[in-house]
């Protein structure tokens, strides 16, 4: 059975790591969460975030934009993905922007 991973994603720029614990297929990212302040949220392989980076490597699987939401509010994403991760191997959610707190589901 595959697991399932949940990532909480700190306001700021700031990095995540998930240590997945079987070699499977994530298929699914859902991201949710507040945007406070403009920024991105960064799903990759790589420890060093590509977030200033127009034209990442293919070390970065998936990405979201956060604007402002000057009324309050949350955000939801669900996005398809294919991110094939191996037992003990360590994947990284990166993040910019003060106050965009938020959760990453993968399954």
């Amino acid at each position: 059975m595959a697991r399932t991973y949940v990532a909480d994603i700190a306001g700021g720029t700031a990095t995540v790591t998930v240590q997945c614990q079987a070699s499977q297929t994530l298929k699914s990212a859902t991201w949710s969460g507040v945007a406070a302040a403009a920024g991105k949220w960064e799903l990759s392989y790589s420890s060093a975030s590509q977030i200033g980076t127009a034209q990442p490597d293919s070390n970065v699987i998936a990405r979201v934009s956060l604007g402002v939401l000057t009324s309050g509010g949350t955000i939801a994403v669900q996005m398809p993905i294919n991110m094939p991760v191996k037992a003990f191997q360590s994947i990284y959610v990166h993040s910019t922007g003060t106050g965009n707190l938020g959760t990453l589901t993968l399954s």
